[in-house]
This record gives structure tokens, C-alpha cells and sequence, in this order.
């Protein structure tokens, strides 16, 4: 939590929500509200997941999970049942029965977070639970005791999902890749555990379902007690049909690989995408990066040189299968027009200016919207516009103009609200009521300079000459 004081510390006000949700001082908080963020959600979010038009979960570290009824406006934690500390993955089934996968652990995969020390105790409490309300309740379909990292579900069985479950125990221990053929049963599903693939030592990450079938899964980072990279990570594929799995690993994905994508504009599903972070301490150095392989890992082509070291995931743009978002540990988000060509070229997105977002997520009932999910800075919203071929970027949201403005800047919204306006410190120093339409919003008597706008969850930048 985040809170201010203006008068040497004799009172506090909170600073992470809209000002016109905070309650009165010396008071009880009603439990359970929706309000709206101000963006300094100061931790770990890993996935927002739309339930439906309206109903979105999103997937943090530290405060479980924030729940929005009004299509990410205003987010609660009105919900029961999901008790961990971190939410990682949320899966939907086409029944509507949403997943997600739960540990008290946080930050799983970060560089704090791959040795068995810190991954194996006992307050683990790892488990996968399910909702039939859109996440207004949360049961339990199965507790593991150790981390659940990821959920994947068959589109080819509806009774089949796939978990990546954390614990290595000296190498005995129940961690690694799960899977369910009675995933209907809910509480009462059974769960069997894998073989482990070549050269892992139970850290499975990312899983994907193809179309035949077959399991592709990327196995992360780990330290031993030394604190030695071990060369157990890499992308691996699994045949249900002989309960097998195959290293379709390159050599630079040995250490430290994090997320696996299918390309959409593959059919066949031969062509996948893997983000790398470089490790330290010999060979794990200089490996970062984003990796393609054409022939289902056969071989590998490291696309990104040594432009990014640490790459975590690539997204698609639903509407356009060549163009893809990359995501980096401190580099900041990037963009590629063609992602299909021999030498993608990568772009920063500038009005993106966070160093750390972990996935890129597209509005499935607005598909111009684009929500970037962050290590460390919540979730933030933005949306694509065209001005030429291939010119598409992550943009501000509202609408304001002229720009730089002197004393009345004019506001086009879709919707009513309040529009706050704070300072290049975060100050807030103006509040305006807003209707459908035009507005016109007085700078009168303000400093020239930058100035932040807000408006239901929205954010834009305007200048004052």
C-alpha cells in the first residue's frame, strides 16, 4: 500500500485508488468494494483473463488475484475461496468453468525464486481450484502441497487439463507435470504425475495443448545449493500416446526459459516462439533472447541477437498473425511489424515506459485494446491505432487535444465519470466531472509543464504551455 501525507506526517491518505472511492478517516472500511486503481498495484501481475464481456480476473502476486464486473473499471477482491497468496494461471474450459493455478509462493521464476531452498518448504500450499461463477467462488479441485505454476486444458478432451506442479527434493520429490483425464469431477478428479522429461529437475513453466494432442512444455530456471545454474530448462514435448517426452531444446534454452508460444498463422502448429532470460556464472551468460523454431524444435534460430537479454513472452495480435509484442525483464516492451521474416526488427513501444511487463493480453470483445500485465506496476491499458501499413502502437487513451494546450484542453469521452488530473510528482490537483462527448477542462492558473489525466481507469498525457 501506498499512503501520503501533506502536513509533516500528523495525517495519511491512502494514494492507491480514485480519491472520490477513499472513506472517511477513524472509520471502518466496508469490506470487499470495487474501486478504481490509480495504477500503483506496487507488485506482480501475471494474467488477465476475460470471463466474459464484462467480468474480468486478474492473476497477482501478494494480493491473490483483483476482480472487475464492470470490464476493468473498478476491481474488488469481492470473491471467496482463493486464499493464496499468488494467483499464476487462469484457464477457462468452454463449459465457463474457470481454473486457476495457486501457490503461497511468490514470483516464481524470477531470479529470487529457483532454488530448491526457497521453492520445496512446507508453506508452499499449492493447489488448483475452480469457479462456476465467473470467480465470485472458488473450490478446490486439487491441493498438491507445492507450487502449481500453470494450468493447461485439451481443447481435444474436455475431461483432460495438464498441470506444472514445483518441487524437487533432492531429486524424489512430486514435483513436475500432472494430468487429469476426469477433469469434470471437480473436487474429486484424480491427478497422475508424469514422467520427467530429459534432464529436468522438477521446475516444469509453461505448458500448451497442440491440436494432435501432444503436450509442449517449457521447463524454467534452477540453482542448486552452490548456486550454480544446472542445465535442466528447455522447451519439451510430450506424446500422451506413449508417455513420453522428447528434449526439443537448442542449447541456449538450457538454463533459464520462460514462456512458449504457437504461432498463430501455423496450422500445423510446427512453428513456436521461446522467451530466454540469460542466467550468470559461465554458461548461463549471454543466452537471452527470443528463440523460433519452424519444425517443432528440430532446430532453433535465435532471432534477437544480442539486442535483449532477458526475453520473457511474445504475443500475437489476434487481428493481424505477423505482428507480436515482446515482453523483458528490463528492457521495457516491444513490438515487431513482421515477426515471420528471417531478422524481425523489434521497436520499443515509447508510450509504454515500465521496465518490466511480463504478458501482453488482447481484448477478446475489443480487439484493439491491448492490456500489458507487469513485474512490479499492475496492469496497464492501451489501445492500437492505425496510421499507416504497419505503424500500429500502444498509445494513451484519451483523447485530448489540442496538445500542448494553454488554459482549455478539450476531453473527448465515450463515457461519463470523473477525470482526475495530478502533476508530474503525482499530485493530485484537479478533479473534473465528466460527460458522454465533449468536455472542456479548465488549466487555468497551472504551471506550464506535463500533467497526467485519468478517467475511469484510462490515462493520458497533456502538456501546458
Amino acid at each position: 500500500f501506498v499512503h501520503k501525507t501533506a502536513d509533516g506526517g500528523q495525517t495519511w491518505q491512502q494514494a492507491y485508488v480514485a480519491t472520490a472511492d477513499q472513506h472517511p478517516a477513524g472509520q471502518s472500511t466496508p469490506a470487499k468494494q470495487s474501486y478504481h486503481s490509480v495504477g500503483l498495484e506496487n507488485t506482480t501481475c501475471w494474467q488477465v483473463h476475460w470471463a466474459n464481456a464484462t467480468t474480468l480476473f486478474a492473476a497477482y502476486s501478494d494480493i491473490k488475484g483483483i476482480r472487475s464486473t464492470d470490464g476493468g473499471q473498478t476491481w474488488s477482491f469481492n470473491y471467496t475461496g482463493l486464499n493464496a497468496n499468488t494467483t499464476y494461471r487462469l484457464a477457462q474450459h468452454p463449459n465457463g468453468t474457470l481454473y486457476a493455478a495457486t501457490s503461497n509462493i511468490h514470483d516464481m521464476y524470477q531470479s529470487t525464486r529457483l532454488a530448491d531452498n526457497i521453492l520445496d518448504n512446507a508453506d508452499a500450499e499449492g493447489k488448483l481450484l475452480y469457479s462456476g461463477d465467473n470467480g465470485a467462488t472458488w473450490q478446490l479441485l486439487h491441493a498438491f502441497g507445492h507450487p502449481v505454476f500453470w494450468i493447461a486444458l485439451d481443447p481435444n478432451n474436455p475431461n483432460r487439463a495438464y498441470a506444472s506442479v514445483i518441487h524437487y527434493n533432492g531429486g524424489t520429490g512430486a514435483g513436475g507435470v500432472y494430468r487429469t483425464d476426469n477433469l469434470q469431477a471437480g473436487g474429486a478428479s484424480t491427478w497422475t504425475l508424469l514422467p520427467d522429461p530429459p534432464r529436468t529437475q522438477k521446475h516444469p513453466a509453461a505448458l500448451v495443448v497442440l491440436n494432435d494432442g501432444q503436450l509442449l512444455a517449457t521447463y524454467s530456471g534452477r540453482r542448486n545449493a552452490g548456486g550454480a545454474f544446472t542445465n535442466s530448462s528447455g522447451v519439451f514435448l510430450y506424446n500422451p500416446a506413449g508417455n513420453s517426452w522428447a528434449d526439443r531444446s537448442d542449447p541456449g534454452q538450457y538454463y533459464w526459459t520462460k514462456d512458449v508460444v504457437i504461432a498463430p498463422g501455423d496450422p500445423a502448429q510446427n512453428t513456436w516462439y521461446a522467451g530466454v532470460f540469460s542466467g550468470w556464472g559461465g554458461a548461463p551468460n549471454g543466452l537471452g533472447g527470443l528463440y523460433r523454431t519452424t519444425n517443432r524444435g528440430q532446430t532453433w534460430t535465435k532471432l534477437t541477437g544480442a539486442q535483449f537479454d532477458r526475453v520473457t513472452s511474445v504475443t500475437f495480435n489476434p487481428s493481424n498473425a505477423k505482428q507480436a509484442y515482446l515482453t523483458t525483464e528490463q528492457q521495457g516492451l516491444w513490438v515487431t511489424g513482421d515477426i515471420t521474416v528471417a531478422n524481425p526488427v523489434f521497436t520499443p513501444v515509447e508510450h509504454y515506459d515500465y521496465r518490466q511487463p511480463e504478458r501482453v493480453f488482447f481484448n477478446p470483445y475489443k480487439p484493439a485494446e491491448i492490456w500489458v500485465t507487469s513485474f512490479g506496476n499492475g496492469m496497464r491499458v492501451g489501445t492500437q491505432t492505425v496510421t499507416g501499413t504497419d505503424d500500429i502502437s500502444l498509445t494513451n487513451t484519451l483523447e485530448l487535444f489540442p496538445n500542448p494546450a494553454s488554459d482549455v484542453v478539450v476531453l473527448q469521452s465515450e463515457a461519463a465519470g470523473r477525470l482526475d488530473l495530478f502533476n508530474a510528482a503525482g499530485r493530485l490537483l484537479r478533479s473534473f466531472p465528466v460527460e458522454s462527448g465533449r468536455n472542456r477542462l479548465s488549466l487555468a492558473g497551472l504551471e506550464p509543464g506535463l500533467y497526467l489525466a485519468r478517467l475511469n481507469g484510462r490515462v493520458g498525457k497533456v502538456v501546458k504551455e
